[in-house]
């Protein structure tokens, strides 16, 4: 389903760029009200990005840039019609069945990103969503405590979980912990470039945990404002910075081949002639 940045008109230097995935990225009503399709498309050939993981609110944003752009889109299905929401989804008995109705009506990879703290990880909602991810191959982004991600797969054991922003608790030893504990757990490193790599130069503590888990961690920039959105190929170009003198098998598994094995399931309906 990946297609060469190319054919979409990015720029020869971004071309020559290693291909990249961005597996943690928003197209909200912000931002739909001042960036169209097209030049969300144009920021990402600016960047040589191929594609990105998107969720938007509300959830029919991510359809239109996906019907723009299916082949640079893996749309997630947000649960939130505003932002207004990420503090009471959890709290809303209604939504499993608005959820499992959207999933009939759009192309889906995966559901979220679900913002969800310890303290309701044992909501009803939340297992019915973890179930739905589950029964449709999905996979399932959690902004979320430990304790969140540890109920999501006890609810569903072979649920797919793409952990947002290295955790709430951005420490290898623990997220090494879960990763050695949950075979089917990813984890993205958005918003956390200045942790991980304060100086450009990625942190020897990160480097041995991304090289412990070779296969577990995907980059990733969280376009969450519109202002992220006019800084992209910045943060982009900081990303690619910190990865770059890692060893190539392990660069282009951060940059790109870990979300591609993440969303292996994705199997989106071919485009008609």
């Amino acid at each position: 389903m990946l297609i060469l940045l190319a054919a979409f008109g990015g720029s020869a230097v971004a071309a020559e760029l290693p291909p990249m995935i961005d597996a943690h990225a928003h197209y909200s009503a912000p931002d739909a009200a001042v960036l169209s399709p097209a030049d969300v498309v144009a920021k990402l050939d600016a960047a040589g990005v191929r594609q990105l993981v998107l969720t938007s609110s509300p959830p029919q944003l991510t359809q239109t840039l996906y019907r723009h752009a299916p082949g640079r889109v893996i749309p997630l299905l947000g649960v939130y019609e505003s932002d207004r929401h990420k503090g009471n989804w959890v709290h809303d008995a209604t939504l499993p069945a608005r959820v499992a109705a959207q999933l009939k009506r759009g192309v889906w990879a995966g559901i979220g990103e679900l913002h969800l703290f310890a303290r309701d990880a044992q909501q009803p909602v939340f297992a019915q969503l973890v179930r739905l991810a589950a029964a449709h191959s999905l996979v399932l982004m959690i902004h979320g405590d430990a304790d969140v991600v540890a109920q999501a797969f006890a609810v569903e054991p072979g649920v797919r979980v793409l952990w947002a922003h290295l955790g709430t608790v951005p420490e290898p030893a623990r997220l090494s912990a879960m990763l050695e504990r949950y075979p089917l757990l990813w984890i993205d490193t958005s918003v956390r470039d200045e942790r991980i790599a304060p100086d450009g130069r990625l942190l020897p503590v990160w480097r041995a945990l991304f090289e412990r888990h070779p296969e577990r961690f995907a980059v990733a920039v969280d376009s969450f404002s519109v202002n992220r959105w006019q800084h992209y190929d910045q943060v982009v170009a900081r990303i690619r910075g910190w990865v770059d003198p890692l060893p190539h098998p392990l660069k282009q598994n951060l940059l790109h081949d870990n979300a591609v094995r993440l969303f292996e399931s994705f199997r989106p309906p071919p485009a008609h002639p």
